[in-house]
């Protein structure tokens, strides 16, 4: 029997991210198979636990023909409990359920998956997903197919997610895959290193839709193809663009300074940047294929263009010893980032470093709740667990502080006022101040972190040295 009411649901992870307090971003997965399901007539909604701030009741499961879950491994353990809550319900109503899962840990490890679901999907799922729904498609495992046009892809549609009201920041993907190969990162395994992309007037016929908010190309690297990503910053500045957007990048588009000019004059406010490490050996060993002097220039050129830099550090590869907690905090201090991001090394399932790790019994456990790049979940090799859990503690501690707040305000006094009397760009002054402010509010939430995490900080002391 084909489903009347479909309903998608993103789960939270169990352990707040410090960082799901500023975006709360929806997969964007779950929203091109919603709007291809409204669009063959079925009755759709999208629940995102983070969005929503509170956990899916039964009763909202219980009219639901179909269940949909899309899981990162940090959520999946989440999405099983959601999953049975479902059935529960639904046989409790004596009516019949049938669930489905998908994303990127489904993808990686569908056996730990199976038995919570009727159907797992692995890979790209938008051309079957109609075939699997209408029952077409009756086998527990599924594999996707790779979308090659891109363009064909629907617009999402956000007033489908239950909450979202009038959010500022507005996720837009526009490729798939990455030609870089770094081992800790799940991307390749799950898009390929084939880069796909949307023609530069579907990017465009996309961010123009929507009148207002922030536009975040969600793309793990907006400029593999500068020619397109070139074509994409014409067309914003010649039909006069004129909302903020922000971007995830790496250090090699610096290469090229007239274009990160363009992309200062067509709008971009901030830029995500995945240093990863100032260890040459971490980067090397993570074949990052970027340099530490590569890192500076960035910071250099972006900073010459009045870009934000959002920089992305990872914390604890076989190469790093315990001296890597200070230099980092005090590169990132010098360097005046705007905004930095600390995370340990996660062995993500389908990794080169997952691989490896498991192989060498390096593995703490596999409680999936903890594998959220805040957690220690491996045994480093020139420290312990706990060593390398604190150590990145304070290098958040570090940079949010109160005292590096003030000095971020002083400093963005000085530059706003610089700037207003050269006129080089509008509200400079007030906003240079966000990353303070950011600075004061990051403090607290460092804080509410290591308190409810208090137990598993417990767990790491009783673990051995490598």
């Amino acid at each position: 029997m084909k489903p009347k009411t479909i309903l998608f649901v993103e789960p939270v992870g169990a352990i707040a991210n410090i960082f799901s307090q500023f975006m709360s971003i929806p997969l964007l997965g779950p929203m091109y198979l919603a709007a291809i399901a409204k669009a063959a007539g079925y009755d759709v909604s999208i629940l995102n636990e983070n969005i929503l701030g509170r956990p899916i009741s039964a009763a909202e499961l219980a009219d639901v023909d179909l269940l949909c879950v899309s899981c990162i491994t940090a959520t999946i353990e989440r999405g099983k409990e959601i999953s049975a809550l479902y059935r529960n319900t639904r046989a409790s109503l004596h009516k019949p359920s049938r669930s489905m899962v998908g994303g990127i840990h489904a993808s990686m490890l569908p056996a730990d998956v199976s038995e919570h679901f009727d159907q797992v999907v692995v890979g790209e799922a938008e051309t079957l997903f109609l075939d699997l729904v209408e029952g077409n498609i009756k086998e527990p495992l599924v594999r996707g197919q790779r979308l090659e046009n891109l363009d064909s892809l629907p617009f999402p549609d956000f007033s489908l997610i239950r909450g979202w009201g009038k959010r500022g920041l507005k996720p837009v993907m526009t490729s798939r895959g990455c030609p870089f190969d770094c081992n800790f990162c799940s991307v390749t395994k799950m898009f390929g290193r084939d880069y796909r992309s949307q023609s530069p007037s579907r990017v465009w016929s996309e961010i123009s839709r929507q009148a207002k908010g922030t536009v975040f190309f969600v793309d793990d690297n907006f400029c593999v193809d500068l020619e397109r990503s070139n074509e994409i910053l014409d067309l914003m500045i010649k039909n006069g663009f004129q909302r903020k957007w922000t971007a995830q990048v790496r250090t090699n588009v610096t290469q090229q300074p007239e274009f990160v000019k363009k992309m200062k004059q067509a709008g971009c406010k901030v830029v995500y940047v995945g240093f990863e490490s100032i260890n040459p050996q971490t980067l090397k060993d993570m074949n990052k294929r970027q340099t530490v002097d590569d890192i500076k220039r960035s910071i250099k050129v972006f900073r010459e263009n009045n870009i934000m830099v959002h920089g992305m550090f990872i914390l604890g590869s076989d190469a790093d010893t315990k001296d890597m907690f200070k230099t980092t905090a005090e590169f990132s201090k010098e360097s005046d980032l705007d905004y930095v991001q600390y995370s340990v090394l996660t062995p993500l399932p389908g990794t080169e470093v997952y691989t490896r790790l498991d192989t060498e019994g390096r593995l703490l456990h596999k409680n999936w709740n903890y594998y959220d790049g805040m957690h220690v979940t491996f045994a480093p090799k020139q420290m312990t667990a706990n060593e390398l859990q604190r150590g990145m503690i304070e290098c958040f501690g570090d940079f949010y502080s109160y005292t590096n707040a003030i000095n971020s305000a002083l400093n963005a006094t000085v530059h706003g006022a610089v700037a207003s009397v050269q006129n080089l760009y509008r509200n400079a002054h007030i906003r240079s101040f966000y990353p303070s402010f950011i600075r004061f509010v990051g403090k607290g939430l460092l804080r509410q972190w290591t308190k409810e995490n208090k137990q598993y900080l417990s767990y790491l002391k009783g673990t051995a040295r490598p």
